[in-house]
């Protein structure tokens, strides 16, 4: 199911100098991800926008989390440049990121492991598609592998998903 109405918003929010690289938010493909995740997967109880005119942020709600985790949510964030970042936590306190933009000293396509997602160190992303459906089946296929797996080894070892 969609839904336009206000969520809480991401904490993956990031700081004005980080926002002024990452760009302007893409509404329209935050809206064809929504349309996608709604389709692909069974899992998702809920997909919505933080504003409906004018997003920054797409949150999934899914239904169960890897592992012992009972739910677990992905916030996505698309720019019109064409960078994103996909945040995965759960009820587990677990978090990981697929993201893709400029950041020193790391490459513009990385992967913030579990269990915290940390700033730093990151490592290159198996994700090397660049449009957005395609990111978004990558995202997807890694976090079902997690999923089906019940654990978080392996989840960026992956050769270009989708």
């Amino acid at each position: 199911m969609t839904s336009d109405e206000d969520v809480e918003p991401s904490h993956d929010s990031q700081p004005a100098e980080q926002a002024e690289v990452f760009g302007p938010i893409d509404a329209g493909a935050l809206r064809e991800i929504r349309d996608l995740v709604v389709n692909q997967e069974p899992l998702v109880e809920e997909a919505s926008l933080d504003d409906p005119l004018n997003p920054q942020t797409l949150s999934v709600d899914l239904s169960d989390g890897v592992g012992a985790a009972s739910t677990a949510r992905i916030d996505i964030r698309w720019s019109l440049a064409g960078n994103y970042a996909a945040h995965y936590t759960d009820t587990q306190g677990r978090d990981f990121r697929f993201d893709c933009h400029p950041k020193p000293d790391a490459p513009t396509r990385h992967f913030h492991p579990p269990p915290d997602a940390p700033s730093r160190p990151v490592e290159p992303s198996c994700i090397t598609v660049r449009e957005a459906p395609l990111v978004t089946r990558a995202v997807l296929q890694r976090w079902r592998y997690a999923y089906t797996n019940g654990t978080f080894e392996g989840l960026n070892d992956a050769e270009n998903p989708p």
